[in-house]
C-alpha cells in the first residue's frame, strides 16, 4: 500500500516538476567489508554494504533583482536492502531538508539543515559502511566517538541558519535549532546554536566552528569550538582539525560506569577533553591515496582525568573512474584506552575494518 501511495505522489508531482526548476539527483554507494568489532564479539565478518547512499530533490525560482526561492528534500537509503533507522531508513527528508532565499546578501534557511560542525570535518574524507559500529575508519572528533556521545557533525532539527557571501575569502554563518521543550519548573531544553567563520584563498583554507546546546545541567550549556586548516591545490591535499568540548551527560548510567574507581558521581556530570585529527592525500592520475590519523585525549570527568582517550588511523585509495564514479578501498582502526573500554564494556580494545566500495553521483 506504502508503494502504491509513493507511486502516486509522484505521479502528481511530475505535472509540478515540469513547471519549475526541479533536479534530481542522488549518489549510490555501495560495496563490501570485513567488519571486527563488539558486534560480531570481534570476529572478522564479511558483509555487503551499503555506504551512505542518498537521493534528493532540490529546486528554486527567480524572484527577481538578485532574489531566489530555494529548497530541497534529500533523504537517506540503503542499496544492500538492509534497511535500519535514522539516514538507512527510507523515509523521506532524513537528510537536509529546508525552504529558504538566497540573494546577493547571503541565504537564508528554515528546515533540517547540516549543523556547522558538519560542514568542519576537513580531516574526513573516507567512506564507512553503515554495519561498522565502531566507524573505524573516521577521525575520533566527531560526535558519538566521546564516552558522553557529544552532538553535532550532522543536523539541526527546526533549524534556521544564515549564511553570508563570500567577502575576499571569508563568509559567516550563523544557525539556530529549536528545542521546543520545556517541563514544568525547568529551563528550556534541546536549543542549539551554531557559529561558523572559514576563509578560503590560493588553496590555503581554515575554519573555526562553535556549536553550543542550551541548558543541558541547569544554566550551564554544553560546548563544543572546532577549528580547522590546510592546503588543497597542486594535487595535494593536506588538513588538521583540534576541538575541545565541554558537554555535560549522565556518565553514571553509562553500561560500565559502576566498574570504574572512582566512581562517576550520580546526576549529570561535566566532561571536558579535546581530540585532534590530520589527514593528507595526494592525486597521482586517477589514484588518490590518502591517510588519516586522530588522537581523542583522556577526558575529565567532573574534574578527574581518566583514561578515556583512544587513537584511530585509516589509509585508502581512491581511483576515479569517470567524473561521476569512484572506487575506494581502505583499512581502519580503533584502539580504546583502559577506561573507555571499561565504560563501553569492550571485550577487546581494538576494532576494525577493510572496505572496498563503488559511488556513483546522478
Amino acid at each position: 500500500m506504502k508503494k502504491i501511495a509513493l507511486a502516486a505522489a509522484i505521479a502528481a508531482a511530475i505535472p509540478a516538476f515540469a513547471q519549475a526548476d526541479v533536479n534530481i539527483y542522488g549518489s549510490l554507494r555501495t560495496g563490501v567489508s570485513i567488519t571486527k568489532n563488539s558486534t560480531n564479539n570481534y570476529s572478522s565478518t564479511f558483509g555487503v554494504d551499503d555506504f551512505g547512499s542518498r537521493i534528493g530533490f532540490r529546486g528554486n525560482e527567480d524572484l527577481g533583482n538578485g532574489l531566489k526561492t530555494i529548497w530541497q528534500i534529500e533523504s537517506g537509503l540503503t542499496m544492500d536492502g538492509a534497511g535500519g533507522t535514522g539516514t538507512a531508513s527510507g523515509a523521506l527528508a532524513t537528510r537536509e531538508t529546508y525552504v529558504g532565499v538566497d540573494s546577493p546578501y547571503g541565504k537564508l534557511r528554515v528546515g533540517y539543515l547540516t549543523d556547522v560542525l558538519g560542514d568542519t570535518e576537513a580531516t574526513d574524507n573516507f567512506y564507512g559502511p553503515r554495519r561498522d559500529s565502531a566507524g573505524a575508519n573516521f577521525p575520533l572528533y566527531e560526535a558519538g566517538y566521546e564516552i558522553f556521545g557529544d552532538y553535532g557533525d550532522s543536523r539541526y532539527k527546526n533549524s534556521i541558519r544564515y549564511d553570508s557571501p563570500d567577502l575576499h575569502g571569508f563568509n559567516a554563518t550563523l544557525q539556530y535549532g529549536a528545542g521546543e521543550k520545556s517541563n514544568a519548573g525547568q529551563m528550556k531544553q534541546g536549543e542549539q546554536y551554531g557559529m561558523r567563520l572559514a576563509y578560503q584563498n590560493s588553496g590555503f583554507f581554515g575554519a573555526w566552528a562553535y556549536a553550543g546546546l542550551l541548558n543541558t545541567k541547569g544554566g550551564s550549556n554544553s560546548t563544543i569550538n572546532r577549528i580547522e586548516g590546510g592546503y588543497s591545490a597542486n594535487d595535494l591535499y593536506l588538513a588538521a582539525t583540534y576541538q575541545w568540548s565541554n558537554v555535560y551527560g549522565a556518565g553514571s548510567t553509562l553500561p560500565g560506569a559502576s566498574k570504574l574507581s572512582p566512581a562517576f558521581a550520580a546526576g549529570t556530570n561535566k566532561l571536558e577533553n579535546t581530540s585532534w585529527a590530520l589527514n593528507a592525500a595526494y592525486t597521482i592520475g586517477n589514484f588518490k591515496p590518502s591517510i588519516v590519523y586522530s588522537k581523542r585525549n583522556d577526558a575529565k570527568v567532573d574534574g578527574i582525568r581518566y583514561s578515556t582517550g583512544a587513537t584511530q588511523w585509516a589509509l585508502g585509495l581512491d581511483y576515479t573512474v569517470s567524473k561521476r564514479t569512484l572506487l575506494e578501498a581502505g583499512y581502519g582502526q580503533i584502539k580504546e584506552n583502559h577506561d573507555a573500554q571499561t565504560l563501553k564494556q569492550l571485550s577487546k580494545d581494538t576494532s576494525s575494518v577493510y572496505w572496498a566500495m563503488i559511488k556513483h553521483n546522478f
